[in-house]
């Protein structure tokens, strides 16, 4: 039998905490009760984590990243204010190898980096649990999650992957300093922007099909007034003119020109796609990492640098130039004393890299 992990250890635990109760029927299927939200009374639901339970147990609802029940566990355990963060289950091992490889992540220009010893610390992330509906003649909608690093704003797109490998706690589990985290607004322009990139692949797609139904229905309206009208016209033609009787045609004519105006604007407004974007929550998560202090030294200067080593994927984070305040992975010492990117250091020769 399996031990759970990721999504299933960290939503059995958020249960639990908000007062339910957790019967474990199979590997990857639990029967849960929990307070329904509107009536306070006990509701029993099937939970699966597993997407071939679900062959045996269509009933059963599949809990992943972006659906709608982890959506509404992780909303209604913020709002209780017992479960509001998670911590990844990963200790790193530090030893004189791991700055070694630490330093093959960057290249370092006319100088090398000697590292000081490494502390591990915890690293904020967001993770954006965002809906997006797609409101036309019909409406559609998609979860979308983002993961931002909220020490730095970078997207981080395998988030899944290392809570599936080491599973999640609600509790640290080691008592590590915490990074800095950027404003709240800051971190969330990054994400919105992210999930609007996210969403512009769906969005092509339904407006791509609802040009061509409009296109086909418009054709068709068309079709038909354009009928109707040389049929008055026809009609028209054979009166003489100022005949009485071409009055009520002119009248007509005038009248299926304006229906068919109206039925044009209808078929645009029901073809139209509007998109609403709302974000239904945000877990904060916590992942280690492991910080050296140390010395980037060339011919000439010498300049403190700190390097973040991620455990997890066991590669370095890009560092910061400390003159335009960009990340970067090849770095060297500029003439103010400080390690810079490669754009600060020559303009000319990398006027793109420019911030």
């Amino acid at each position: 039998m399996r031990a759970p992990g990721g999504i299933e250890a960290f939503i059995v635990t958020a249960i639990e905490c908000l007062g339910g109760a957790v019967e474990k029927r199979a590997d990857g299927l639990y029967t849960v009760l929990w307070p329904a939200e509107a009536t306070a009374e006990i509701e029993a639901r099937q939970l699966a984590f597993d997407p071939e339970v679900i062959e045996e147990e269509p009933g059963a609802e599949l809990v992943t990243f972006a659906s709608p029940t982890l959506e509404q566990i992780v909303q209604r355990a913020t709002a209780s204010g017992r479960v509001a963060r998670a911590f990844l289950n990963a200790t790193p091992s530090i030893s004189p190898g791991t700055a070694v490889q630490l330093a093959r992540s960057y290249r370092f220009l006319d100088a090398s980096w000697r590292a000081e010893a490494g502390r591990a610390w915890w690293l904020p992330v967001g993770l954006f649990l965002f809906r997006a509906r797609y409101l036309s003649d019909s409406r559609e909608e998609d979860l979308v999650e983002v993961g931002v690093n909220l020490a730095d704003g970078r997207i981080l797109r395998r988030l899944a992957e290392a809570i599936d490998r080491y599973g999640l706690s609600p509790d640290p589990p080691e008592a590590w300093p915490m990074m800095a985290e950027l404003p709240a607004g800051e971190a969330y322009a990054v994400a919105r922007a992210e999930m609007e990139r996210k969403i512009l692949s769906p969005l092509g797609r339904q407006r791509r099909g609802l040009e061509s139904r409009l296109a086909r229905e418009s054709g068709r309206a068309a079709a038909y007034y354009d009928e109707l009208t040389r049929e008055f016209e026809e009609q028209q033609k054979s009166l003489p003119a100022g005949d009485p009787g071409r009055v009520p045609l002119d009248s007509k004519l005038r009248a299926i020109g304006l229906e068919q105006e109206g039925r044009l604007a209808e078929l645009r407004g029901k073809y139209k796609l509007e998109a609403e974007v709302a974000l239904l929550s945000v877990l904060r998560l916590y992942l280690p990492r492991v910080v050296f202090a140390g010395r980037l030294t060339g011919k000439r200067h010498a300049a403190e640098l700190t390097l973040v080593w991620d455990p997890v994927e066991q590669v370095g984070e890009p560092g910061r130039c400390g003159c335009c305040g960009g990340l970067t992975y090849e770095m060297g010492l500029h003439r103010s004393g400080v390690a810079a990117c490669l754009p600060c250091l020559d303009p000319e020769a990398h006027p793109q890299g420019r911030r």
